[in-house]
């Protein structure tokens, strides 16, 4: 039996769970440039 799992769920994510992994994005992308910029540092 084939299961489908669009039936159980709507696809389209609410607007809270899209800021919500917006500002994930947000914070790991800063989080990695500032790594960054402090190793570039380092090296010199």
């Amino acid at each position: 039996m084939i299961y489908d799992c669009r039936c159980q769920r709507p696809c389209a994510a609410t607007q809270t769970d899209r800021n919500a992994m917006n500002r994930i994005v947000y914070i790991v992308g800063f989080v990695v440039i500032v790594l960054f910029i402090l190793g570039f540092l380092g090296l010199r």
